[in-house]
């Protein structure tokens, strides 16, 4: 599936990184201007104050000696209007009480702005309550008639913008606060006349915009970068899931990630390892299946065939008399029982892969148990020409095992030892103490197994005999079902060739431990 870029978690990612990023920046901008306004406002207020304080203050001193605000304004300010109006930071005019009209500065002295005139329309007609400077009408009505001072902010302001404030002060007679008004003051920066920003403000509002965009800029970059980092290990996973998903269960994830996605990688690699090994097993499994159906299907073919063909002789008549009827039942009876083993050895070995050997242990002598496997297997030593030997002293501690699965492993070694020894030759049991186990060793006089076989003998149906003749064919299940009886007592097997000539085959057993530890000197296993 085609996953496009708007889509994907790392654009997705970036994307809401960046709008994160934006939105604190936006809102840092705003904050920080709002700050700047704020205190802008507080200080532009307390110097309003004091401008207007002081010059009122003057002014009214100098009327209560000469009795004319015209004459007390030229002496106070006598240069102010030029400068008041080109060059000055602020906005000085004074307006007499009778008759009302602007005294300072003069109409034709000032270089007045659209803002201006309107601010000298609203003074010159009180009446007028239009406009930005209605505020400052009915502040000057307030000092002219009760001698109120009074901080006007002209216009209406948002949370943000710049504040645009005017002081309207009340001109008294020798300065004295509550004495007749003789005149009013209005004091305002030029900015708020013109209803401009003042030029530190502008200064600061471009360099916080400069900043946040620097600041959204490197925010986008950081945001993409590491979303990169985030999504370029998913990417991996992604694309080692699809490898994995196409069968190649080697795949793995190499990322130098130390967070949650090292952890996840690591996972899926042990995920991946856990699985090619299960996959690996399925595979040897299906192998053995297969192998099993063929070697079962080879094995019952020459029993059944035999049993068919004696009975089909028996049933036309063929055997005339009583010893041809005898060596034909006893054909068919070995042939039977061969079946039953075969039979046998599967059970056994599907218990063996359900986990379902459960060994009874028991205390046993060794040299007994070994007598008693070669007597119910001599007929087949005397059929083979082949000498059994029992080496195992009866002085060894008893061992602790379960007899029947014993039995089983003696019987299995015999059989498959006299099946690779030849005529003449000898099947030799040997045991002896090796700390708390017992070690027994069953070797044949035979040709020994070959050395690319010995590591792979107690496998499920491997014979290292491939030619899989009927003498020394066997089900290929013998020596693995003595591995499983074995490791089921806690012990090991192994296989070798014995310097003499032939094949060794030897396993341990636990020695019992409510059993005297005696210590016997027994024949070394040669």
């Amino acid at each position: 599936m085609r996953v496009r870029w708007w889509q994907s978690i790392r654009w997705r990612f970036a994307l809401i990184s960046m709008s994160i990023a934006l939105l604190a920046t936006v809102l840092m901008a705003v904050s920080v201007i709002a700050a700047i306004n704020y205190y802008y406002g507080v200080d532009l207020s307390q110097r309003l104050t004091n401008i207007a304080n002081n010059t009122a203050q003057r002014i009214g001193v100098s009327y209560a000696q000469n009795g004319s605000l015209t004459t007390s304004v030229n002496s106070v300010l006598p240069s102010t209007p030029s400068q008041n109006v080109q060059n000055s930071d602020f906005l000085l005019l004074i307006l007499n009480i009778r008759p009302p009209r602007l005294i300072y500065p003069r109409y034709g002295n000032a270089n007045a702005g659209p803002g201006f005139t309107g601010l000298l329309l609203a003074i010159a007609e009180p009446s007028v309550q239009k406009g930005d400077f209605a505020k400052i009408s009915r502040a000057v009505t307030d000092a002219r008639r009760y001698g109120y001072s009074t901080v006007v902010e002209i216009g209406t302001s948002a949370p943000g913008t710049t504040p645009r404030l005017s002081i309207v002060q009340p001109i008294f007679d020798g300065g004295q606060t509550g004495a007749r008004v003789v005149g009013v003051l209005i004091v305002m920066p030029r900015s708020v006349a013109d209803n401009t920003v003042p030029p530190f403000l502008k200064t600061i509002r471009i360099a916080v915009l400069i900043v946040s965009a620097i600041i959204a800029v490197l925010a986008a970059l950081v945001a993409i970068l590491f979303s990169r980092t985030i999504t370029r290990p998913l990417a991996k996973l992604t694309g080692a899931a699809h490898v994995l998903g196409s069968g190649d269960y080697s795949a793995r994830v190499t990322t130098n990630a130390q967070s949650e996605l090292g952890e996840l990688a690591l996972t899926f690699n042990e995920m991946a390892t856990r699985l090619e090994k299960d996959v690996d097993e399925l595979r040897k499994q299906e192998f053995w299946r297969r192998e099993l159906i063929m070697n079962i299907t080879h094995d019952l073919a020459t029993p059944l065939t035999a049993i068919a063909g004696l009975g089909e002789s028996l049933v036309d008549g063929v055997n005339q008399n009583h010893e041809d009827f005898e060596v034909t039942g006893r054909i068919i009876v070995r042939e039977t029982l061969r079946l039953r083993r075969l039979v046998q050895d599967l059970h056994l070995m599907a218990k063996v892969e359900a986990g379902a050997m459960q060994p009874q242990p028991k205390v046993l002598r060794l040299a007994a148990v070994v007598d008693e496997a070669l007597a119910v297997l001599a007929p087949e030593f005397e059929r083979a020409n082949v000498e059994p030997r029992n080496n195992v002293a009866f002085d060894l501690p008893p061992a602790w095992a379960d007899p029947d699965m014993l039995m089983r492993v003696f019987s299995n070694l015999c059989e498959n030892a006299l099946r690779y020894t030849p005529e003449g030759g000898a099947v030799i049991i040997e045991a002896r103490q090796q700390g708390n186990m017992l070690e027994v060793a069953v070797t044949d006089s035979g040709k020994g197994i070959p050395p690319e076989a010995l590591a792979r003998v107690f496998d499920r149906f491997y014979r290292a005999d491939t030619s899989r003749q009927v003498r020394t064919g066997g089900s290929g299940l013998g020596l693995t079902i003595v591995r499983a009886i074995v490791e089921a007592h806690g012990g090991t097997i192994r296989a070798e060739n014995a310097p003499q000539g032939g094949a060794r085959i030897i396993f341990s057993i636990p020695i019992a431990e409510q059993a005297p530890i005696w210590s016997y000197t027994t024949t070394p296993i040669r």
